[in-house]
């Protein structure tokens, strides 16, 4: 009984993949292009100022970026810093993890062109109404407090020279830290939605839950605790959707899961204070829900064709076939990559008794940002031969030359926004 669950668990899932694969490869190229093209500091340039203007803007320029809500927040943290305003960063925040070149062609796939439109407007409007908020709510903006992945390093790319440079970016970024990123989010989504369409009888939704209010409010409770991106959430709207949940419920269960998780809420408390994040969460929830509403009280009889299509020729196509291989390609490099690198740390730390070697405690560490962004600072030092980092244990070593200063190694990660604490020998 076992092997039969997991063999249905196993097949939904795949079928969730298929259905995906050629959508997520176009958005992994055009995230990749956006990544490298795109100007350092165009984002904080656009957040500039305390404006409707700007929160317009913020909003506006938070669409395409193919930013997580884990991503999301040191390119945020690093607007910040260069001078954002807060009223546009928090909109910045909110509009930016929900949306995303990948996401929105991912979406227009799986769900269609009205399902894609109403996503887009929604997280725009959202975020524009947070701002709004922000601008004319009472309270003194409190100081910008250090997070992780606060520096000027940790932003969107600085273009290199030349067209070639560009292009060598934009392939790394497709290949390996795009993939590495987005590879466990995307994972859940797909096993979630396996999940849903394995264990939930089709009659439950529709005999105990309803399509109304209730319906919506539970799919935005289920959004909360996951951690999903915006495109690993798109294979759990479709099969909410197929086991009898309104669209409304599917695009607000779209609008609140990307935005919310315990990292971006404790991360916006730090960046803009408490006052920021009750307007942050209220506006996401609220929204979520209204906007679900008003989606199922649209005039026209929307339905679930082009996401059953998508589902259903998915295994028959070669070109879904091909891209699936494609993207287990790709995945599995960027997983190959990640384990070397881990090996590499696991030398490290063995030889971690030699005086030349330096282990580090860096709790602040969240992301493939801030694993670049420490790397290019320490090996800036004179006396630094190499680094490796373990993030999932938020580990650092440092192997350096017979002279070094390990006062300095602390201060270069404090001055880019990391705590560290060397780890006794």
């Amino acid at each position: 009984m076992v092997i039969d669950f997991l063999q249905s668990l196993a097949n939904a899932s795949w079928h969730l993949f298929l259905a995906m694969s050629p959508y997520l490869l176009l958005g992994f190229l055009f995230a990749g292009i956006l990544y490298a093209f795109i100007p350092a500091n165009l984002v904080a340039r656009y957040m500039g100022g305390e404006s409707i203007g700007s929160v317009i803007r913020a909003s506006s320029a938070g669409i395409p970026l193919p930013l997580c809500s884990c991503g999301v927040l040191p390119v945020a943290a690093s607007a910040r810093k260069s001078g954002a305003g807060k009223a546009p960063t928090l909109s910045f925040l909110i509009t930016t993890p929900v949306t995303g070149v990948d996401s929105i062609i991912a979406t227009a796939g799986l769900l269609g062109i009205v399902f894609t439109i109403a996503r887009i407007i929604v997280s725009f409007i959202l975020g524009i109404i947070a701002g709004i908020i922000s601008i004319f709510s009472s309270g003194k903006n409190p100081a910008l407090e250090n997070i992780a992945c606060v520096c000027d390093n940790c932003d969107l790319p600085v273009p290199g020279k030349g067209f070639g440079a560009k292009v060598r970016k934009a392939t790394f970024y497709i290949f390996s830290e795009l993939p590495e990123s987005l590879f466990g989010s995307i994972l859940i989504g797909i096993l979630v939605g396996g999940l849903i369409t394995v264990l939930v009888p089709e009659h439950l939704i529709n005999d105990y839950v309803g399509t109304g209010l209730i319906g919506i409010i539970m799919a935005v409770l289920i959004g909360i605790p996951l951690y999903v991106c915006a495109t690993g959430s798109i294979p759990i709207a479709v099969v909410l959707m197929l086991k009898g949940f309104s669209p409304g419920a599917a695009l607000a269960f779209l609008i609140a899961g990307p935005a919310t998780n315990m990292v971006a809420i404790t991360t916006v408390r730090k960046i803009l204070g408490n006052r920021f994040l009750f307007i942050y969460l209220l506006t996401i929830l609220a929204g979520a829900i209204l906007f679900g509403l008003l989606f199922d009280l649209l005039p026209f009889s929307y339905n679930l064709k082009p996401a059953m299509i998508a589902h259903n020729i998915s295994h028959h196509s070669l070109i879904y076939q091909l891209s699936a291989f494609m993207l287990v390609f790709i995945f599995g490099f960027g997983k190959i990559r990640a384990l070397i690198k881990e090996r590499k740390f696991k030398e490290m730390e063995k030889i971690k008794d030699n005086k030349n070697v330096i282990l580090l405690n860096v709790p602040d560490m969240t992301c493939s940002h801030c694993e670049q962004v420490i790397k290019n600072a320490l090996t800036k030092l004179d006396f630094v031969e190499s680094v490796a980092i373990d993030l999932k244990n938020k580990k650092v070593s440092v192997s350096t030359k017979p002279v070094f200063d390990i006062k300095r190694i602390i201060d270069a990660l404090n001055s880019i926004g990391y705590s560290a604490v060397p780890i006794k020998k």
